[in-house]
């Protein structure tokens, strides 16, 4: 029986559960799937109930130095022409970016391991979720055996400025996006996407499932709860954040904030924090895994990103999934999430003063707060139920590769 190969730069991952999720739906509705990715996650980035994927996904690293050049030697013997047009393409293949023609290469050498496995496997197609190192392998894949691929994007794989990702989206059979901004965006900034596929299909989580099925009930606190997740790093912009509390303090708001996730920031945001004088109001709790992630939203009366760029993110799904209100900046994809005055607020980016006004209209007011969060879950069971989502991905899959003989009764969303 034919198959389908997902293929990862980095698989199972902490910040990527809902490819996990969706790999595991999909099997439900009778797909075959094979895994592959680049490299495996580092110890305890990955969460401990993922381990049976571990244990089935082919990974391309760490390198057998014998392995690929068996593979390599005897691709090339069996399809010399393919395999010299591959290293042409490798060679082409530029984006001002420093190494790129070795970076290339590099891929070209995993592309030919992978072929072997892929065609041991049955696969016809290959899936890859961002446009990232593992879409460049999936490109050269194409070369060498001809196997198409098609891609999920998702943010920052095609936001911000990324080597060949205009080759990578050209290439592909077909792109699913969690968002149309990023098509519309896309078909701007590359005219030879014209002709492209696109179709919309949101990411989301399981609604009928623990613990996305149960609204947890809010903390009675006259101080407002506030939660923050997200890499600290600078596009995260929690500084921007910290600031808008230091308005609602000089305000006279109670308050009480929370910011999970780890990285480059930490002390700069630290700093922060001690010179406004918030060391009693906010908190860098540093990573947490998904259990804990999950009490913390019930201890939140709102979600806020304060970012200066984002796709769509999943923090946002999750808290309105479990009935919170969600203040984010008025950009890319947030305005498709976010209903201004429904579901929760959007303020101008990078403003904390315009933050800081969000959330002081909602300090003291739990009845406000629980009508937004109701209507969020609502919005969250419209677009971001992953069952009812991954079905129209079957159904796409069911349009675009018919060899697969899939029957799947999903709608199309196509772009």
């Amino acid at each position: 029986m034919p198959g389908i190969a997902y293929l990862s730069s980095t698989f199972p991952a902490l910040s990527t559960t809902f490819v996990q999720h969706e790999v595991r739906i999909l099997e439900t509705l009778d797909l075959k799937i094979v895994l592959t990715a680049n490299r495996a996650p580092d110890p305890g980035r990955y969460h401990p109930e993922d381990d049976d994927l571990i244990g089935r996904t082919f990974y391309l690293t760490p390198v057998n130095p014998f392995r690929y050049l068996k593979a390599n030697l005897s691709f090339f013997i069996k399809s010399p022409r393919r395999y010299l047009t591959a290293i042409k393409q490798a060679l082409a293949l530029k984006d001002d970016y420093p190494w790129q023609r070795t970076r290339n290469l590099a891929q070209l050498a995993g592309a030919a391991v992978l072929a072997g496995y892929l065609t041991d496997k049955s696969v016809i197609h290959v899936h890859v979720h961002f446009a990232f190192g593992a879409a460049s392998v999936a490109l050269l894949l194409k070369t060498l055996t001809g196997i198409p691929y098609s891609l999920t994007i998702h943010g920052s794989d095609v936001l911000l400025p990324r080597p060949l990702t205009e080759e990578k989206l050209k290439q592909a059979k077909f792109v699913v996006s969690n968002c149309q901004f990023h098509i519309n965006n896309l078909r701007k900034r590359f005219p030879s996407l014209d002709k492209q596929r696109f179709y919309v299909i949101r990411i989301g989580l399981d609604l009928q499932a623990k613990p996305w099925s149960q609204m947890k009930p809010y903390e009675k606190d006259p101080d407002l709860h506030i939660l923050n997740i997200a890499r600290l790093e600078r596009v995260k912009a929690q500084d921007i954040l910290i600031r808008a509390c230091a308005r609602l303090q000089n305000m006279g708001v109670g308050f009480h904030c929370r910011i999970v996730g780890d990285g480059p920031r930490k002390k700069e945001l630290e700093k922060l924090i001690k010179q406004s004088s918030l060391e009693d109001k906010v908190e860098l709790l540093g990573p947490r895994f998904q259990d804990e992630i999950i009490k913390l939203y019930g201890w939140s009366h709102v979600l806020v990103l304060s970012s200066l760029s984002e796709g769509t993110p999943m923090t946002v799904i999750e808290a309105m999934a479990q009935a919170r209100p969600v203040i984010v900046p008025n950009i890319t994809a947030l305005p498709e999430m976010v209903v201004e005055g429904k579901t929760g607020y959007l303020f101008k980016k990078a403003s904390h003063e315009d933050l800081a006004i969000k959330l002081r209209s909602l300090a003291g007011k739990p009845e406000l707060i629980r009508r937004l969060g109701i209507e969020g879950r609502k919005k969250a069971e419209e677009l971001f139920d992953l069952t009812v989502n991954a079905r129209h991905l079957m159904a796409v899959f069911d349009r675009e590769i018919p060899e697969l003989r899939l029957s799947c009764g999903g709608e199309i969303n196509h772009e």
